[in-house]
C-alpha cells in the first residue's frame, strides 16, 4: 500500500488525491477546495464542497495526530548493537535498542521499550524510564534520572553544570544542578 502524503497545510499544494490536508481558518478554504487533497480536516463553519471533511476544534493538532497514525516514528535504534558498549552491570530491559557506538555506565538502568542512539553516553548510575526515545549524541551524565516517555534530541547534554558558580566568602562556590527530570510529557 503506498504511503499517504500529509500535506502540511493548504498553503502547501497537496499533490495526489490521497493527501490529507488541514485547515484552521476560512481565509484557506478555497485553496483547500481547489487542491487534489481528498481529505480535509476543518474547522466547524468552513465549506469544502467536494472533499472528505473531518471536524475538529484544533485542526492542526488533529492533524499531527493523524500523521503520527498514519506515518508513525522513525525508529532510533532497535537490538543492541554489536559496536554498542554496555558494562557488566547496567541494567537493560527487553526490547530496548542501542545504537552503533553508544556507550551504557555502570549501574544505568534503561526502561523497557526505549531506544538510545548512535554515540550516545549514559552516564554511571543513571536511571531511564520506558518508552523513551534518546536520539543520536546525547550526553546524560552520571546520576542523572529520565522518567517515562521521554525524548531527548541529538546533542542535548544533561545533567553538566548549568547554574554556575556562586561567590561568597572570598571564593566562587559551583552551582549544584538537579538531576532528576522526572516524567516528561
Amino acid at each position: 500500500m503506498a504511503q499517504p502524503n500529509l500535506g502540511e497545510s493548504p498553503r502547501r499544494s497537496a499533490r495526489e488525491v490521497r493527501d490529507l490536508i488541514y485547515v484552521e481558518s476560512a481565509k484557506h478554504a478555497q485553496r483547500a477546495a481547489a487542491s487534489a487533497a481528498i481529505c480535509v480536516i476543518a474547522a466547524e463553519g468552513i465549506a469544502l464542497a467536494g472533499k472528505t471533511v473531518l471536524r475538529s476544534g484544533q485542526p492542526k493538532v488533529a492533524f499531527a495526530r493523524a500523521a503520527e497514525l498514519l506515518l508513525g516514528r522513525a525508529p532510533i535504534a532497535s537490538g543492541i548493537h554489536p559496536t554498542a558498549i554496555v558494562a557488566p552491570l547496567a541494567q537493560v530491559a527487553p526490547k530496548t535498542g542501542i545504537g552503533p557506538y553508544a556507550v551504557i555506565g555502570e549501574d544505568a538502568h534503561v526502561g523497557a521499550g526505549t531506544q538510545i542512539g548512535a554515540h550516545s553516553v549514559i552516564g554511571a548510575g543513571c536511571w531511564i524510564g520506558e518508552n523513551c526515545r534518546i536520539h543520536a549524541r546525547v550526553t546524560l551524565y552520571a546520576g542523572v534520572r529520565l522518567g517515562n516517555r521521554v525524548e531527548v534530541h541529538s546533542g542535548a547534554v544533561i545533567g553538566a553544570d548549568g547554574f554556575g558558580y556562586a561567590f561568597g566568602e572570598g571564593k566562587h562556590w559551583k552551582f549544584p544542578t538537579g538531576r532528576d527530570r522526572g516524567d516528561w510529557r
